[in-house]
């Protein structure tokens, strides 16, 4: 399950890149607007998706300073 995350959020990223690429050529101004919506419902996608891991970087963050602080004490 979190590798079909991860890879959902690297395939949203790469096509935000590739959009990105895209709106620095020289493209027709409606092709521009549909890119830069696309761009940013992607954006929205990936933070979402961030914000979603970051309480459980958190919690792993937190996990191991327990684990360097009982190790400290027990020297």
């Amino acid at each position: 399950m979190a590798d079909e995350k991860m890879k959902k959020f690297e395939d949203n990223l790469a096509e935000l890149t590739a959009l990105v690429k895209k709106l620095e050529g020289d493209i027709p101004l409606d092709e521009a607007i549909a890119a830069f919506e696309k761009g940013i419902s992607l954006t929205k996608l990936c933070l979402e998706e961030l914000k979603s891991e970051k309480g459980k970087l958190e919690l792993l963050v937190s996990d191991l300073d327990k684990v360097t602080e009982e190790f400290r004490l027990e020297k």
